[in-house]
This record gives structure tokens, C-alpha cells and sequence, in this order.
């Protein structure tokens, strides 16, 4: 729940901060760059959630949920050193406000949110126990981040945005980096207890 909180803290905060990066190239028109924001981060939260789908099938969600998280964390490490040259390059092309604010979406917030959209169908996987648990356990997933997700909105909106917005971004990915290792060592701690009691299962066997 943690981690989903998180995720949906930081979506928001990437959707809010996307505004202000792309309005020094392309304007702050709401309808031109906010349209081609609001637009990319939907289709980017559904390609995160069909692939958070798959992965949480696996026997190794909480690795691949690890390193979604990390890869998310490093890729807004390195954003700021990404901007301007991807907006420039993007405007110097030839492109027009709209479809160069909805291009520059795309190449600067797809793959973090689509990271970051992974976290919640693997969250309620690991959550239900039963079929029957299935529903309770999506509803009290979206609940959870979904509040997270007001609280990012309204911090960012009424502070963040006041600060170094290429620095919050930075920050934000070394949370994520923090988070994302955290789960690898869970991953890796838990991995370890395996093996060591292999053995002593083997020769105390449990009674069926």
C-alpha cells in the first residue's frame, strides 16, 4: 500500500511539473499543452497498467516491480539534463506548439508514468488471498492512491511548483530509486531465508 501510495504521489506530481517544463517552448496555453499532457499520461497509466497486469503474474512480481521502480526513479534522475535539449531539438525541427508539446510529452513522461503505472495491478495482486478478495482488494488499491495522488496534486500545486521544478523532479527519482531498492532488498533478504531453510526442511519435514 506503501508503494502504491507512492506511485500515485508521484504521477500527479510528474503530471503537474510536465506543464511548467514544456511552457518556456511551448506555451501554457490549456489546451494545447496541458491537453497534450493530460492525454499522454492516460495513455502512459494505461500501457503501465496492461503491463503491471502481466508482470504480477509472474513468480517474480516483486522483482519486476523493483526495477520499474528504479528504471522510473533514474529516468527523472537524468530529466533534468534531458529537457532542454529534447524540447529544443523537438521546436527546431519544424513541429508547431501542439504537436511539439504532445511529442515532447511522449518523450520525456511516457516511460516513467508507464513505470509507475505497474504498481497497482501488482499491489492487488499481492493483496488477494481469494477470488472472492479480488474486488475489495482493487477497490481499497485505487482508493489508497488515489488519495495519495490528491495529496501530490495539491503539495505540488501550492509548493512544489514554487521551487527548482528540474530539482523536484530530481528529488522525486531519488525517491524512487530509495523505494525501488528497498523492494530489490526485500526481494533479495527473502530470497536468502529460502535457501538457508532449505535444508533444515528437508531433514524436519513437516506432517501434512
Amino acid at each position: 500500500m506503501l508503494v502504491a501510495c507512492v506511485a500515485g504521489w508521484m504521477i500527479m506530481e510528474l503530471e503537474i511539473l510536465g506543464a511548467r517544463v514544456l511552457a518556456p517552448y511551448f506555451g501554457s496555453a490549456i489546451y494545447v499543452v496541458m491537453g497534450s499532457v493530460i492525454g499522454v499520461f492516460l495513455l502512459s497509466m494505461s500501457g503501465g497498467y496492461m503491463l503491471g497486469g502481466l508482470l504480477s503474474a509472474g513468480c517474480h512480481s516483486e522483482l519486476a516491480l523493483g526495477f520499474c521502480l528504479t528504471g522510473a526513479g533514474a529516468w527523472l534522475c537524468a530529466m533534468p539534463l534531458i529537457i532542454r535539449p529534447v524540447c529544443e531539438g523537438i521546436w527546431d525541427a519544424g513541429f508547431d506548439d501542439k504537436w511539439g508539446s504532445l511529442i515532447a510529452t511522449l518523450a520525456l513522461f511516457a516511460v516513467p508514468t508507464m513505470l509507475l503505472g505497474t504498481v497497482s495491478p501488482t499491489a492487488v495482486r499481492w493483496l488477494t488471498r481469494q477470488a472472492s478478495q479480488s474486488g475489495r482488494s482493487a477497490g481499497l488499491v485505487l482508493a489508497v492512491s488515489t488519495v495519495a495522488s490528491f495529496a501530490g496534486c495539491v503539495v505540488t500545486a501550492f509548493c512544489l511548483v514554487l521551487l527548482s521544478v528540474r530539482r523536484t523532479i530530481a528529488v522525486s527519482g531519488v525517491v524512487l530509486l530509495a523505494v525501488g531498492g528497498a523492494v530489490l532488498i526485500h526481494v533479495w533478504l527473502s530470497a536468502r531465508r529460502r535457501r538457508s531453510a532449505g535444508p533444515s526442511e528437508e531433514l524436519n519435514p513437516r506432517s501434512p
